[in-house]
C-alpha cells in the first residue's frame, strides 16, 4: 500500500513539475502569442498602389516615449470632414488593412491606417501600454494636421478595439467610437483557448475594456458577425450593455471574424453620424 501512494505522489509531482513548466513557457512567451505582426514595411504594389501613391500617404508620427511610426494617411477632399483612426488587429500590418478604406473615403471621411510599434518596420516591441502611446501619437499627428477632435473618429477592429476604447476615454472630445468585432477584455478571449491556465492572473496586457465602456460619452457603434469565430457576439453584447447612450449595436447575420462587409459599415457610420451630429 505504501509503495502504490509513493507511486501516486511521484506521478502527481511530475504532472505537476510538466504543468508548471506549461504555465511557465506560456506566461513567458505570452506576447509572442498576442502580437503576430509582419516585421517588414509593407510591399505597395501587393496592395494594388503605385510606389509613388504609397510614398504621398505615407506618414510619421514619434510617440511620446521617442519612437518614429509609419501609416499611411488619405486625407479627406473635404478638410471639415471627419477623419477615421484605424487601430487594427493584432496581426499583418496597416496595409492589410486598405482594402476597408476606399468605402468610408466614398463616403467623404478621410482614412488614417495607424500602425504600431513592432509592425511593419517600426521600432519598439507591441505591448499594452506601448500600444496606448502609439495611439496618441496618432491622434496628436492628425490634430497637429488640422484636425480637431471633433472631427475624429476613434475606429478599432479586433485587438484594435481595447485601443480604442482607451482612446476614447482619454479623447472624450472625439467625434465617435467605432468597435469592429471587440472584445470584454484579453482574458476572457484567451480564456476559450487555454481554459487549462489561470489566464485572469498571467496576462500583462489586459485591455480591459468592459471595466471602460460606462466611461464613454460619444456616441458609440458596435459591429459584429454573428458567427465570429474568434471573438463571440457576446462579447459586443455586454460592452453594448454596459456602455451610455447614444450607442448601437449592429449585428451582421452570417459574417465571420474577418469578412465583414465594409460598405455596409460605412453606410451604417454614416447614418449614425447623422442622427448623432
Amino acid at each position: 500500500m505504501a509503495k502504490k501512494r509513493t507511486k501516486v505522489f511521484r506521478w502527481l509531482g511530475q504532472g505537476l513539475l510538466v504543468y508548471g513548466a506549461l504555465v511557465g513557457g506560456l506566461y513567458l512567451a505570452q506576447r509572442q502569442i498576442l502580437y503576430l505582426p509582419s516585421l517588414h514595411p509593407p510591399v505597395p504594389q501587393q496592395y494594388g498602389v503605385s510606389a509613388q501613391a504609397a510614398q504621398n500617404a505615407l506618414q510619421t508620427t514619434v510617440t511620446e516615449d521617442g519612437l518614429s511610426l509609419r501609416g499611411w494617411f488619405y486625407p479627406p477632399v473635404n478638410k471639415d470632414a471627419p477623419v477615421i483612426v484605424w487601430f487594427h488587429g493584432n496581426g499583418g500590418t496597416y496595409a492589410d488593412r486598405l482594402h476597408a478604406a476606399p468605402p468610408h473615403l466614398a463616403h467623404g471621411r478621410g482614412v488614417l491606417l495607424a500602425e504600431y510599434r513592432g509592425y511593419a518596420g517600426n521600432p519598439g516591441k507591441p505591448s499594452e501600454q506601448g500600444l496606448y502611446r502609439d495611439a496618441r501619437a496618432w491622434i496628436g499627428f492628425l490634430q497637429q494636421a488640422g484636425y480637431p477632435l471633433e472631427k475624429i473618429i476613434l475606429y478599432g477592429e479586433s485587438l484594435g478595439t481595447g485601443v480604442a476604447v482607451q482612446m476614447a476615454r482619454e479623447f472624450p472630445q472625439a467625434r465617435a467610437l467605432v468597435l469592429q468585432a471587440p472584445y470584454t477584455s484579453l482574458p476572457d478571449v484567451a480564456a476559450r483557448t487555454y481554459f487549462f491556465v489561470p489566464v485572469h492572473w498571467m496576462m500583462k496586457d489586459q485591455f480591459r475594456s468592459i471595466d471602460k465602456i460606462e466611461g464613454i460619452t460619444m456616441p458609440l457603434l458596435i459591429v459584429q458577425g454573428t458567427k465570429d469565430e474568434v471573438i463571440p457576439i457576446s462579447h459586443g453584447q455586454a460592452l453594448y450593455a454596459r456602455a451610455p447612450e447614444p450607442k448601437k449595436l449592429v449585428a451582421y447575420e452570417n459574417y465571420f471574424h474577418n469578412n465583414l462587409p465594409h460598405a455596409q459599415i460605412a453606410d451604417a457610420l454614416s447614418e449614425w453620424l447623422k442622427a448623432h451630429p
